[in-house]
Formats: C-alpha cells, structure tokens, sequence
C-alpha cells in the first residue's frame, strides 16, 4: 500500500498518492543527503521551490542557513553582486562592504530559482563556484571558501537553450548531479481532493475562526477535469477565493471561476462539432457520477456496453489521465 505524504509541517505541497508525485518525493528523499548540486524542473506553479525547502530540511544542513535567489529578479549586474556581495567603493553607491547570498547560505543550501534567466557573465561564474566553492567580492580581491549546497530551478528549455548559446552545458553538467522532474498537476488529478483539503486546513491554521466548508463531489469533479494551466498555485489561489468569499458551507460547482467550468467553442465540420459535442456529454456524465462509467451510462440512457464503446472512441482514458 502506497504511502499518502501529507506534511504540511513543511509548507510542501505533498498531498498525494499519484505514482508519479510518490515517485518524486521518494527520489528527493534519497537524494537529501548527498552534498551535491541538484536540479529541479517543472512548469510554473508546480512547487519547485517548496521542494528545494523539504530537500533542505530533510538533509544534514536543516539546521544551517536555507537561501533563495530568484535569478529572474535581477538584472545582469546586479545579480553577480547580489550572489558574491561587494566590497566597499566596487561601484557608485557601494557605501560599505555587503556578503553575498553564498556567504550568507554558507554550511546550508543555496536555492537558484529560475536559473535560467542568469547572464552568461554570471552563469560562468556560478561555474567556478560550484567546482571550488570560492569565490571573491565584487572589487575585491581576496578569496572566500564557503561550503555551499546548491539547488537549482527552471521551467525553461535548457536543452533549447544550450543548443543556442543562451544556457552553458558545463553549467547545466554540474548542477544536474540529480535531476528531479515535478509533474503538472493535470497529471495527478487524483491527487486534487488531497490538495484541496491540505488548503484548507492551512486556511483554517492562519485563520482559526473561519467557518468550516466543504466542496461538493460535482466542484471537485470539475477541479479534477480541468486542465490547470496555473498548476498547484492556481489551485491554492482559487480554494481560497472560494472559502473565503463563499458565503454558504457547501461549495457548488456552479460557484467555480468560469475558465474551469466554461467549455471551450466548437469549431470545425458538422461530424467534427457532433464529436465533440457527443465527447463533452460524455465526459460530463462521467465527472457527474466522479468517474463511475455504470452510472454515467444509466445518466445518459445508455447500456454499459454503449457507453463503453463510446469511452473507447474518444480515447476518454487518456483524457481523464
């Protein structure tokens, strides 16, 4: 029996028994550990962040400094300054001597988050960071050792952006010691119901007196269908619109934001818009009856085995995947 991670000690969002997350969570735990550069990919809003701080806290230097850098934040300069620190008189408006972020994380972890947005400047002095762990200030000329832990994050594609210049392989080599690959939330779908009780009970950690609510099977059927662009974060966001401004205890489906309950326009040839239109009743029917293709046939006046061959037309298992 798989094991359903549920720590939101961590702040992580690990609600799940989806193979696919497990899988994850399991590699990151292995990997804790070992002090070596690691690299975590993933679209916008999957929690590449949240997974370099249960990585942190599971390893050996939970107790040391975690630090974040979000390289997408500074421009070209700044960002060399903002990572190695600056002596006294480097450039205008150096008033006084300032570390760095690897000082500062020195003996913990440094998180890179959207690395790829780095300078090659900067990215070739990360380089030789991450192969000596030293480094000098900004105007400065003495060496500082540091013992840093480094994890990196991008939803970028580097191998695109190796193969244009924009990205160094040798940078790419070293920070992927271990690469961890966090899966889009339309690929955990049974992981939602999981995910939105684990945002509500932080809501109601921040907000103790906040009247308990819940979401009907139909809300969450729907939550389960659609396709999340936004990923864990757009899910967050709209639990907690909705609890929060809901006025009533049971959230309905009807009581959703329109992108995920609107269906899209039907364009093409009139066997084309019969498709989808046939496609769109019976997917419906089976997010009705959460997934139950008996009851979604007898919802819709068909046999089992009518239903069946229509699930199998439209390839209905992949859709739901």
């Amino acid at each position: 029996m798989r094991q359903v991670v549920d720590d939101h000690s961590l702040d992580f969002p690990g609600c799940g028994n989806s193979p696919v997350f497990l899988a994850v969570v399991e590699q990151a735990r292995k990997l804790a550990g070992i002090p070596r550069p690691l690299l975590i990919r993933g679209e916008r809003g999957t929690g590449k962040e949240l997974l370099a701080r249960y990585i942190h806290r599971q390893s050996d230097r939970s107790e040391k400094p975690y630090v974040v850098v979000n390289c997408a934040a500074f421009e070209d300069q700044l960002i060399v300054s903002e990572m190695f620190g600056y002596e006294k008189g480097a450039f205008t408006g150096a008033l006084e001597t300032r570390a760095g972020r690897f000082e500062l994380a020195d003996g913990g972890t440094l998180f890179l988050d959207e690395v790829a947005n780095m300078s090659r400047q900067a990215q070739e002095k990360l380089l030789r960071v991450i192969e000596y762990q030293k480094f000098e200030r900004l105007g400065g000329t003495r060496s500082i050792k540091v013992n840093v832990r480094i994890i990196a994050a991008t939803n970028a594609d580097l191998e695109e952006m190796m193969k244009s210049g924009e990205f160094l392989r040798d940078l790419y080599d070293r920070l992927c010691f271990a690469e961890l690959v966090l899966p889009p939330l339309r690929k955990r779908r049974e992981d939602i119901p999981l995910l939105i009780m684990h945002f509500v009970r932080l809501l109601h950690n921040e907000m103790p007196n906040l009247e308990e609510k819940t979401f009907s099977p139909v809300a969450i059927a729907d939550m389960q269908a659609y396709h999340w662009p936004g990923n864990i974060r757009q899910l967050k966001n709209i639990v907690e619109r909705l609890y929060i401004s809901d006025e009533d205890c049971l959230i309905q489906a009807s009581e959703l934001p329109l992108e995920i309950t609107t269906i899209e326009p039907i364009h093409g040839t009139f066997e084309e818009k019969v498709r989808a239109y046939e496609k769109t009743l019976l997917l419906n029917a089976l997010k009705e009856k959460l997934g139950n293709q008996r009851s979604a046939a007898e919802s819709l006046g068909m046999t089992y085995d009518q239903f069946r061959h229509y699930y199998r037309k439209y390839k209905l298992s992949e859709l739901l995947a």
